[in-house]
């Protein structure tokens, strides 16, 4: 058996599939404990969901297959929010604005840190960058 572990996982359903009950099946024949960050989806045109999945590792991975069996895309929460540190000018901006406090800076050398753990997707950084150095593919 496997450790416990976390992942954040964004799922994207395309219209024919946003009836399908994805997240039940997750706890129910998974087990695992799911717990929705974000979720904006739309009958007619489909839509994604932003889970925090908890569970044994290999749960995890057998219940994100059966979502892609099932006909939902799925990409891991950090693969869809991007932060350009070349770009970013650590103005901390952002900070301010960040529900969960994933953004923070260094009081040392003064340089955001982006703690991918905490965050949501929730795009509030993305919007208050004045160098838009942080992008939200949500």
């Amino acid at each position: 058996m496997n450790a416990m572990i976390k992942r954040k996982v964004i799922f994207t359903f395309p219209p024919e599939i946003v009836e399908k009950p994805i997240s039940h099946t997750l706890m129910r024949d998974y087990d695992l404990w799911v717990n929705i960050l974000r979720a904006k989806i739309e009958p007619s045109s489909g839509g994604k969901l932003v889970l925090e999945l908890r569970g044994d590792e290999d749960m995890i991975e057998q219940g994100i297959e059966s979502a892609r069996q099932a006909g939902a895309g799925v990409t891991l929460l950090e693969h869809d929010v991007l932060w350009d540190k070349e770009l970013c000018v650590d103005c901390g901006a952002c900070i301010s604005t960040c529900p969960t406090q994933a953004l923070s800076l260094d009081r040392d050398n003064f340089k955001l840190i982006f703690d991918f753990e905490k965050c949501v997707a929730c795009g509030t950084c993305a919007e208050v960058c004045p160098v838009k150095a942080i992008t939200i593919e949500f």
